[in-house]
C-alpha cells in the first residue's frame, strides 16, 4: 500500500489536514532505506527541493504523527540524536551500530525475540515497540 494513502486516511481518521509538506516529507523518507535523523532528512529535501518552504519544525511534528499511523520508527540513537526509519517493506530487525565510521548493520535473531517477549511474559509487561541497538566496531574499524 502507498505510504502517502496511509497517512491520508490516518489524518481522515484523526481530524488532521493532509499537507503537500506532510507528502513531500513521506516522499523523501521512502525513496531510500537509509536510517536517518531530522537533520539529514531536512537536508535531503532542501538539496532535493531549493525552492520548496519547509522547515525542521514541520519535520519534528510531522515524526511523531508518521510513527502513530504505522510508517515510521525510532530505530536507534546516534549522537543524542534519534534516527528513524520506515516501517513499510521492512520485517521486524535490530541493530549494530559502528562507533567509529558510523557503518549500521541490520539483523535479525529469532532467540532474542523469544527471550524478549519470555523477560516481559515473567514481568507481565506489554511490550508496544523495542530498538535493540547493540554499540561496537564493526571489522573494518575493530
Amino acid at each position: 500500500m502507498d505510504p502517502k494513502d496511509i497517512f491520508r486516511q490516518f489524518c481522515k481518521n484523526n481530524d488532521m489536514r493532509y499537507t503537500p509538506e506532510r507528502g513531500l516529507i513521506i516522499d523523501e523518507i521512502y525513496r531510500t532505506h537509509d536510517h536517518f535523523d531530522v537533520d539529514q532528512l531536512f537536508l535531503r529535501i532542501r538539496n532535493r527541493f531549493p525552492k520548496i518552504k519547509l522547515s525542521r519544525a514541520s519535520i519534528y511534528r510531522t515524526m511523531p504523527l508518521l510513527i502513530n499511523a504505522g510508517l515510521l520508527r525510532e530505530a536507534l540513537t546516534q549522537d543524542n540524536r534519534i534516527c528513524y526509519e520506515h516501517t513499510l517493506g521492512h520485517s521486524h530487525h535490530d541493530h549494530l551500530k559502528c562507533l567509529k565510521c558510523g557503518s549500521i548493520f541490520e539483523f535479525y535473531s529469532e532467540t532474542i525475540d523469544e527471550e524478549q517477549e519470555a523477560l516481559c511474559k515473567k514481568r507481565k509487561f506489554m511490550i508496544t515497540s523495542h530498538m535493540h541497538v547493540i554499540y561496537g566496531y564493526c571489522y573494518k574499524c575493530k
